[in-house]
């Protein structure tokens, strides 16, 4: 009788283990899934950014100095204030606004295709025709200002630029988001300085 009853312990106890385990299979099935599902996910969200990223840096096929010599083309022998590269629309464009003694001309080249948008030309008023041009001998690259940018904005990247004259200083504007903010940082173009950063409202 003792025999019996020690038999049926030890069999109810081995069916409570094997319920136990089962159970702890099942949960660790489930954690693993879900934890293959916010992988999976996770790689999504991830190849996503990855493309879209890829494009926004594939839209500037064009290099400022084939920029530079396209405007060159069409007006030659100009004086250059201000090269913007910025987002018009889904694509990116340059504008780039150069003068002469008596007017000055504005033109719009998509940064792709390298074709022309626009082009236009203006008289200058008086005060501006003691204006100076930009000595690009001298200024940093693109490249040089946004790295300066993106390392006073912490975990940025540089999204917009523009190269002016400003009271007869070079000056690189570079907007840069971080998360969902944008910062506008100003740079001197000769001495790289960074003159001020400020967040967009």
């Amino acid at each position: 009788m003792i025999n019996k009853t020690k038999i049926t312990k030890l069999l109810t106890a081995t069916a409570l283990l094997g319920t136990i385990g089962v159970a702890t299979a099942a949960c660790s099935n489930d954690s693993n899934n879900q934890s293959k599902q916010s992988s999976v996910k996770k790689n999504v969200k991830d190849k996503a950014s990855n493309t879209k990223n890829t494009v926004r840096k594939a839209q500037i096929d064009l290099s400022q100095t084939e920029a530079l010599n396209k405007f060159d083309k069409k007006y030659s022998d100009k004086k250059i204030k201000k090269i913007e590269l910025k987002l018009d629309g889904n694509k990116y464009v340059y504008e780039i606004t150069g003068f002469d003694k008596s007017n000055e001309y504005e033109m719009t080249i998509n940064a792709a295709n390298g074709k022309q948008v626009k082009a236009s030309s203006e008289k200058l008023d008086l005060d501006e025709r003691l204006q100076k041009g930009l000595d690009l001998d001298k200024t940093i690259s693109r490249k040089q200002a946004s790295d300066i940018a993106e390392k006073e904005v912490k975990n940025s990247t540089a999204k917009e630029w523009t190269l002016k004259m400003n009271k007869d200083k070079a000056i690189w504007d570079v907007t840069v988001e971080s998360g969902t903010s944008k910062h506008e940082v100003e740079i001197d173009a000769i001495s790289k300085k960074v003159i001020k950063s400020e967040k967009d409202d």
